[in-house]
């Protein structure tokens, strides 16, 4: 007798809870919410802000 144990996601955004297989990650390997398109990040980091042509860059 096999078990699997199966993790699974909740969004912080809008409670949304899914097997986490059946989530998309992004290239960086967090979370995308399929129900709002939020990212998941660790608590307090912030995404960093690449500089474009629109900066001067």
């Amino acid at each position: 007798m096999a078990f699997e144990w199966v993790s699974y996601f909740t969004c912080n955004n809008c409670g949304l809870e899914k097997p986490s297989p059946e989530v998309p990650y992004d290239r960086l390997g967090y979370a995308v919410c399929p129900a709002c398109g939020v990212e998941t990040r660790p608590a307090g980091v912030e995404p960093a802000k690449v500089p474009t042509l629109a900066d001067g860059y």
